[in-house]
């Protein structure tokens, strides 16, 4: 079967690497190409930044083509179509597919969420937000628009308390394993349609998501786990809560408080309940353990991390 992969962040990496190797007694998979989005300029020292996807691609499938456009245009549709692929498989590519991309050949595309619950750009810190008994995937035929096409396989993993970063890769290593399977059931699968009238959306997240008052323990350890990585979680002062080891949800306490300092950690009082707090990074600094940031901003127990 030769299969075009398209996508572009760490998650699509992880599911392209694992269904590469993955055992294919049923399905021999030849990858023929990749489409991802461009390089982009990252970080303060302003340098260009291959997408995971190309740089695991180049690794492993050198002689093979890459295409990295603004925007599908025809030049691109026609240079796919030359490869002639049996399918495409998309995952996390980064913009809608026109229809005259969609008719090259078959495009399966892995959603992390349980279709047609959030479609959208962020399903997995939504989820973790929302903290259900189960995360999951779908795989689902494409069509024209956002993440509604018809179901043709879904997968499920427990809540077991994990970040994103962490759920993101359990997620992406059973995506891959959904794929596999519908890729080898291709022929005999009956596609599921979606309940339109069912379902959520999910926007993408910009830093401000990250900005926390510290009213509710479980919403900022809830809004940390989800957040981890980029934007995190941060108070007004810009101040990052980049550790945070837990929460207790009962009692009240004023906004901030130290209510104990521990030899490698702090409690930190919310209006309602309180956290544990390891590490923390004042804006333009180095990320630093609480209690060296406490004892540098000469704060003790009894007093607020914000004035």
């Amino acid at each position: 079967m030769r299969i075009l992969l398209a996508g572009t962040p760490h998650f699509a990496k992880v599911a392209f690497q694992t269904l590469l190797q993955a055992e294919q007694k049923d399905t021999r998979l030849e990858p023929i190409g990749l489409l991802t989005q461009p390089d982009r300029i990252f970080g303060r020292k302003k340098e260009l930044k291959a997408p995971e996807t190309k740089e695991f691609f180049r690794a492993q499938f050198p002689s093979l083509p890459i295409f990295q456009p603004e925007r599908i245009d025809c030049e691109t549709i026609e240079s796919i179509k030359a490869l002639k692929p049996d399918i495409i498989v998309v995952v996390a590519f980064g913009q809608i597919l026109p229809q005259a991309f969609l008719d090259i050949a078959p495009c399966v595309n892995l959603h992390a969420s349980i279709l047609p619950h959030l479609r959208g750009a962020s399903p997995i810190q939504e989820m973790i937000l929302s903290q259900p008994r189960f995360f999951g995937v779908s795989v689902m035929q494409m069509e024209l628009g956002l993440d509604c096409g018809a179901v043709l396989g879904v997968g499920y993993v427990p809540n077991n308390g994990e970040n994103l970063e962490n759920l993101s890769e359990i997620l992406a290593k059973k995506g891959a394993q959904v794929l596999l399977g519908v890729l080898k059931r291709a022929q005999i699968l009956a596609p599921l349609p979606q309940s339109h009238a069912d379902s959520t959306y999910c926007t993408k997240i910009t830093r401000q998501d990250g900005l926390i008052t510290l009213h509710d323990a479980q919403e900022v350890y809830r809004k940390y786990l989800a957040y981890y990585g980029w934007p995190s979680v941060f108070l007004e002062s810009g101040l990052k809560l980049t550790r945070i080891l837990g929460f207790v949800p009962q009692g009240a306490h004023r906004a901030g408080e130290i209510l104990q300092i521990l030899p490698q950690s702090a409690l930190i009082g919310c209006n309602q309940g309180y956290l544990e707090v390891a590490s923390v990074q004042p804006p333009n600094k180095k990320e630093m353990p609480i209690t060296a940031y406490l004892l540098g901003a000469r704060l003790q127990k009894g007093q607020c991390l914000e004035g």
